[in-house]
């Protein structure tokens, strides 16, 4: 809770008062993310320099150090942007889904090769889309419980499936369903049985 410098009012999250619609100062939690992220950034900044002194000194030009400097900003994306955003993941979690693709394709661009379209694309499309949908019905549940592990397993389990036909129709140029298969056997009826468990859950109170 955070107690307006202007009217005195307490919220409870969001960035302006509720009363008088001003900007709330930021509690403790949030300057703590804040310093957390701006070290992670400056850690991820000298280790990228480092990386690129030490390359340059030794071929006259920039060459692997690129790829860490690439891996070092999307490292910052991944853990430091949401520090500064928790409160707003409509925000960070497209930024950090963009970021990721982005940085598979600059590696592309670094290492040479031909895979980010046929393969690194879709498969990362499918893993989001996957971890979407579980998210959105762990969100959507009115009671969360058992629930929750039976959404995680449906997004992973259609993960799975979607990995397994990318890479098949990339080498073989046919549909598969073996492996995937065999993981949809085992982790879907182990979905049902837990939202059956969550069913017969009475609610607390």
């Amino acid at each position: 809770m955070t107690k307006c410098t202007s009217c005195g009012a307490i919220a409870e999250g969001g960035d302006t008062c509720p009363r008088c619609g001003k900007a709330l100062p930021a509690d403790r939690s949030s300057r703590a993310l804040a310093l957390a992220s701006k070290i992670i950034g400056a850690l991820c900044g000298l280790g990228a320099l480092a990386e690129m002194v030490v390359d340059y000194a030794l071929r006259g030009v920039l060459g692997w150090s690129l790829i860490g400097l690439a891996s070092s900003a999307l490292l910052w994306i991944l853990i430091g942007f949401p520090m500064l955003n928790y409160r707003r993941p409509a925000l960070f979690l497209p930024v950090m889904g963009i970021s990721s693709l982005a940085y598979l394709w600059i590696l592309e661009r670094l290492t040479g090769g031909d895979w980010f379209m046929p393969l690194a694309l879709p498969i990362s499309l499918a893993a989001m889309i996957s971890a979407a949908l579980s998210g959105y019905l762990c969100l959507r549940a009115r009671r969360r419980g058992p629930n929750i592990g039976s959404f995680v397993l449906i997004g992973s389990c259609l993960a799975c499936l979607a990995v397994e036909n990318v890479l098949s129709l990339h080498f073989r140029g046919s549909w598969s369903f073996s492996w995937s298969a065999i993981v949809a056997v085992s982790t879907l009826p182990t979905a049902v049985l837990l939202l059956g468990i969550q069913k017969r859950l009475r609610p607390a109170g």
